[in-house]
């Protein structure tokens, strides 16, 4: 019996080629009427633009590929430098293609291209929820079967990364919320596409310093549009660029935390690049307390992952004097910014901004600590203004109550599990020596 795939060309073909209309061939599979129909109405409605005429080497070169993926196909499912495990989880990269919808247009691609039609020319313009939007991801799919090389692949990849996220602007623009979901959806799968092919590489023992760098740097720039787009749409769209948000930060952390392994002072210097640019979106939005309590955390969630590069700077031992200097300098420098944004914005949005303050302040005075130990001049202490700086001490005082809290909540827990075990709830000699030595004397 004749593959799916394989019916679909040749009634393409004995279309074009006058021997049969559309009804014939629905007529001659009829099984398979419901799964032609449509596929067929899509690849005959495309217009053929003159001159665009694909070369014979091309046309077996595609056709032998395309079955090679077809057959062969595995999907690929891990998430490349992963460090989250309850965060955004990526969307499953298909390295080879399985019997799916997605290669089914590939077939049509190919087989038009075959009988000399450009069929990515007139999808190219389409959006998500458009009817030929499909056969331009099919289009994009079929381009990067003919690559070979790993970290061309990546390029590759993350150019259609940056596709997806024009169409986002342009779905808001024209006002079609609706369909910003599967844009969200493919942008996830060309990043994850992006940074598995980087993946492929390392394993092959490539460098892949470069394409990493340009992960980051393009989905810093991503954030920022997607700010845009966030602006634009209204409050039922705006969970879908929460999640776009979300994808293109842990992509941003991941291809930064491989690119520290090599050289971290160009991550640090990347990272610190991006906390700048969340900063002005909260002094470009003051009046509005959501966006700003939004950039914010994102600002404190790259200060986070700034910890962590500095520890592998340590770890690798490369750097780790320049990085801390750098994220000192650095944090001084955001201290003073947030002091002035906190005089701009309404009093509604002012606790973030402290947060924020004293989570840094916390950090800063232990790396000045660790600076000095190291025989390293600190950079200057932040100026920030005296109520200003009483209400970040009040919020310090205020954590450090919280973290005594939970410690001695936790030694509740401990001292209640250790208790369970006692038959009758009556503590024995030993298990109660055990328990004051533990926590002292007047905790029992």
């Amino acid at each position: 019996m004749k593959k799916f795939e394989d019916i679909l060309v040749q009634c393409i073909e004995d279309i074009k080629a006058g021997r049969s209309s559309i009804e014939d061939c629905l007529d001659r599979y009829p099984s398979m009427r419901e799964q032609l129909e449509p596929l067929l109405k899509i690849a005959l409605g495309i217009r053929e633009p003159p001159d665009v005429k694909p070369s014979p080497a091309f046309k077996v070169k595609a056709r032998v590929w395309l079955m090679d993926q077809i057959r062969g196909g595995q999907a690929v499912t891990k998430w490349p430098w992963s460090r989250y495990d309850s965060q955004v989880k990526p969307i499953p990269y298909i390295r080879r293609f399985s019997m799916s919808m997605t290669s089914v247009v590939i077939a049509i691609v190919l087989a038009l291209s075959a009988l000399g039609a450009g069929t990515a020319y007139a999808s190219q313009s389409s959006l998500p929820g458009d009817t030929l939007y499909p056969l331009k991801l099919a289009t994009e799919q079929a381009g990067m079967m003919l690559v070979r090389d790993d970290a061309a692949r990546a390029e590759r990849a993350l150019s259609f990364a940056d596709k997806r996220v024009r169409e986002m602007v342009a779905l808001a623009k024209n006002g079609r919320p609706q369909d910003l979901g599967l844009a969200v959806e493919k942008y996830g799968y060309a990043l994850n596409m992006t940074l598995a092919e980087i993946e492929r590489a390392g394993d092959r023992g490539l460098a892949t310093g470069n394409i990493t760098a340009l992960v980051a740097e393009a989905t810093a720039r991503h954030l920022l549009v997607l700010d845009e787009v966030w602006d634009m749409v209204p409050d039922e769209a705006k969970t879908a660029i929460t999640h776009a948000r979300n994808v293109s930060e842990t992509g941003r952390e991941n291809a930064l935390a491989a690119l520290a392994k090599n050289n971290t002072a160009r991550a640090t210097e990347m990272n610190l690049a991006a906390m700048l640019k969340r900063l002005n979106r909260v002094r470009a939005r003051v009046g509005d307390v959501e966006a700003v309590e939004i950039a914010l955390q994102q600002f404190e969630a790259m200060a986070e992952f700034g910890e962590e590069i500095s520890q592998i700077a340590h770890e690798v031992d490369k750097d780790a004097e320049m990085v801390e200097e750098l994220i000192a300098l650095a944090t001084s420098e955001h201290l003073e910014e947030l002091a002035e944004v906190w005089e701009m914005v309404p009093e509604q949005a002012r606790p973030a901004i402290e947060r924020a303050m004293a989570n840094l302040l916390i950090r800063h005075q232990r790396r000045v600590q660790a600076l000095e130990q190291m025989g390293i001049e600190a950079p200057p202490p932040p100026v920030i203004p005296e109520r200003i700086q009483e209400r970040v001490e009040e919020r310090i005082q205020e954590q450090e109550r919280l973290q005594e809290q939970e410690r001695l909540q936790e030694q509740e827990r401990t001292q209640e599990q250790q208790m369970e075990g006692i038959p009758g709830g009556t503590t024995s000699p030993t298990v109660l020596a055990g328990a004051c030595h533990q926590y002292g004397p007047g905790t029992m």
